[in-house]
Order: structure tokens, then C-alpha cells, then sequence
């Protein structure tokens, strides 16, 4: 019983923290993407003409960051665009704010989704008992 109230605390932090920490850091990696990234990959034959044109701009640029970050970090991600080698070609510091965006900020947002769904799954089949 103590584990699932001690997830529950965690949940209802989690649930306060993200809508804050998420759309900051998202903002913040948005504004720090280097234009010579933007100008090199927002283009065809990466984007459409229209993804080209709405991407540049908030806020759909935010789109525009969590691709490139996927992309940096998770290399099927640049396979589905066609992006290449995009991790080897960005700034260092880029390609590790990328990444520990992708592996903490997004890993720790799919991980309270995951116990979410293993609590709701605990408590629809009545094993908290």
C-alpha cells in the first residue's frame, strides 16, 4: 500500500511540474536551435513547402525543435525524415541539450504516463487491497 502512496505523491507532483517544465524547455531549445540548423534542415526534401514556411515560426516552431530533437536523439526518427548523419552535423552543446531534453524532460513525461496507466490498471481490477 505505502508503494502506490508514494507513487500517487509522485504523480500529483509530476502532474503540477510538467505543464511548467515542458513548454519552458521547449521554448528554451527553441530559441537556442542555431538558424544554420533551421537553414540547412527546414527545407525540402526534409519538409514540405508548407511545414517550411509554418515551422519557422511560433508556435509551430516548437514542432519544428521536438523533430530535430527526436531526431538527434533517436536515430529511427531520422530515418522517417531522411535527416542522416543530423547529430554528427549540429553544434555539440545542440546535439546534448537535444538529447537531455529527449531522455529526461520527455523520459520522465512518459514514465508518470506509464504509472498512471499502471495505477488505473491496479485500481479498475481491484488489486489494492
Amino acid at each position: 500500500m505505502q508503494i502506490i502512496e508514494i507513487t500517487m505523491w509522485i504523480i500529483g507532483f509530476s502532474i503540477l511540474i510538467i505543464p511548467v517544465v515542458l513548454p519552458l524547455s521547449l521554448t528554451l531549445l527553441t530559441w537556442l536551435t542555431p538558424k544554420s540548423v533551421i537553414d540547412r534542415y527546414v527545407c525540402p526534401p526534409y519538409f514540405s513547402e508548407f511545414e517550411s514556411a509554418a515551422y519557422r515560426y511560433f508556435p509551430t516552431s516548437w514542432i519544428r525543435t521536438l523533430l530535430f530533437s527526436l531526431a538527434i536523439s533517436i536515430p529511427i526518427f531520422r530515418r522517417i525524415r531522411g535527416l542522416g548523419d543530423m547529430q554528427k552535423q549540429v553544434p555539440l552543446w545542440f546535439n546534448f541539450a537535444s538529447r537531455l531534453f529527449v531522455y529526461v524532460v520527455l523520459g520522465y513525461l512518459f514514465s508518470v504516463c506509464i504509472a498512471i496507466g499502471i495505477l488505473v490498471v491496479i485500481a479498475a481490477f481491484g488489486l489494492h487491497k
